[in-house]
């Protein structure tokens, strides 16, 4: 699914219009990218859980030529989902 069909299905779904969907999706969106780039924990009931992880530096391989490759420690993100979504999933 499509940011345009995402909003049209949350306009449907909440009466809103979808330039109002709109800007609520930008500003959860901005809010989640905020917090998590501080360091905080990121949950939304029914949904699950976001948060920005530490990566330990690594060798990589270039697949072309086979050399090995340092990569650098960083950052990553991770979703856990509640017990609720996976439940859903499944079926």
């Amino acid at each position: 699914m499509k940011k345009p069909d995402f909003i049209k299905q949350v306009a449907e779904n909440s009466g809103l219009t979808r330039v109002q969907v709109n800007k609520a999706i930008k500003a959860l969106v901005k809010v989640i990218q905020d917090n998590l780039a501080k360091g905080d924990t990121v949950s939304l009931s029914g949904l699950g859980s976001f948060k920005a992880k530490d990566t330990k530096p690594k060798q990589g391989r270039n697949p072309k030529t086979g050399d090995i490759i340092p990569v650098p420690a960083g950052k990553k993100v991770s979703f856990k989902p509640t017990a609720t979504l996976r439940k859903i999933i499944k079926k």
